[in-house]
């Protein structure tokens, strides 16, 4: 057999290496980006459990979402969802796969949010609008002034997941649970508080003063989520056959606050936030009588946030602030 000659040589161990390259890649790699509209379409649908509003989600039409599950499950072999009529529930291999897409695609947003702001002096913090106003904001120009090189822009919201969609660099939620997940979620505790009857100075009537727990049967009462904190409530003041399930429910604390301000009822508040309400005697408390709230105030952000510069001194102004009100 006639020797190789170098040309031929150099082609062959081109090839060669090729192969090599290629077997010593991840099997699926290449496949993958055939799947990366099917995965995307597939999540969406999986989360919301409706292929109508992961369309809507998509600013996609119903069909293409059901089109891209479909030629998914094709190439996969398996049923990812168990369909019925007017109702979609996930296979057990479809469960399996949400797991995976789902963490998946929440770190790689947040690292595309993280490598988006690098280089950047601005600092976004999600807070609700009720802790920014009554707790935030009488603080904040402590911090402005001991920090001028950092933008710190509130984006306030009353959706928890404002960090996980991306829409922040860090958070501060009201939770009754522990946020941090080790590896993905950094977070600490600020305050609980108290929590303790309030109302408009001018709301009791002479016919009826507000001498105890007792005398509330008179007045509306005003309920933030549930009737639980005001049964709660009722009992520690030693009443323990109050009847609470009446009155308004109002889910936000802000609007909450101001309804008890304009005479509408007694509210259970906050006693951590009402501090400038009740100095300016916008509310007064009827009763000393408190219980604590199920539930605190943490500051959150992802792992790769906690260690920048910037958050950690917003989160050692936040925590000095909250160790002080805990001394008040």
């Amino acid at each position: 057999m006639a020797p190789l000659s170098p040309r031929t040589k150099d082609k062959r161990h081109a090839q060669e290496k090729a192969m090599v390259n290629a077997l010593a890649s991840p099997p699926m790699r290449r496949n993958l980006a055939h799947h990366l509209n099917g995965l995307r379409f597939f999540e969406a649908a999986a989360r919301h459990l409706s292929f109508t509003r992961a369309a809507e989600e998509l600013c996609v039409t119903q069909a293409a979402v059901s089109h891209q599950v479909r030629a998914l499950e094709e190439a996969l072999s398996l049923l990812l969802f168990e369909r019925r009529p007017r109702q979609v529930n996930l296979s057990p291999a479809g469960a399996r796969l949400l797991a995976v897409l789902s963490s998946s695609f929440d770190h790689i947003e947040s690292v595309l949010n993280e490598l988006k702001r690098q280089g950047s002096s601005s600092l976004q913090l999600a807070v609700t609008p009720s802790f920014s106003s009554r707790w935030l904001m009488p603080r904040l120009p402590v911090f402005w002034d001991a920090h001028p090189d950092i933008e710190l822009h509130l984006h306030h919201t009353a959706q928890a997941d404002a960090l996980t969609r991306g829409a922040a660099d860090a958070a501060i939620i009201w939770t009754s649970l522990n946020p941090e997940k080790p590896g993905r979620l950094w977070a600490r505790r600020l305050f609980g508080t108290a929590l303790s009857p309030v109302c408009a100075p001018g709301l009791a009537l002479p016919e009826a003063p507000l001498i105890d727990a007792y005398s509330l049967r008179n007045y509306p009462l005003l309920h933030e989520d549930s009737f639980e904190d005001w049964q709660r409530w009722m009992t520690a003041a030693g009443v323990s056959d109050a009847q609470v399930q009446h009155g308004p429910v109002i889910d936000d604390s802000n609007a909450l606050l101001l309804a008890a301000m304009g005479g509408r009822g007694v509210a259970l508040g906050r006693l951590a936030l009402l501090a400038d309400d009740l100095r300016s005697g916008r509310l007064i408390r009827p009763f000393e009588c408190s219980i604590e709230a199920d539930g605190a105030y943490w500051l959150i952000t992802s792992p790769a946030t906690a260690e920048q510069t910037r958050f950690k001194a917003l989160a050692a102004f936040l925590e000095a602030e909250a160790r002080a009100l805990a001394k008040d």
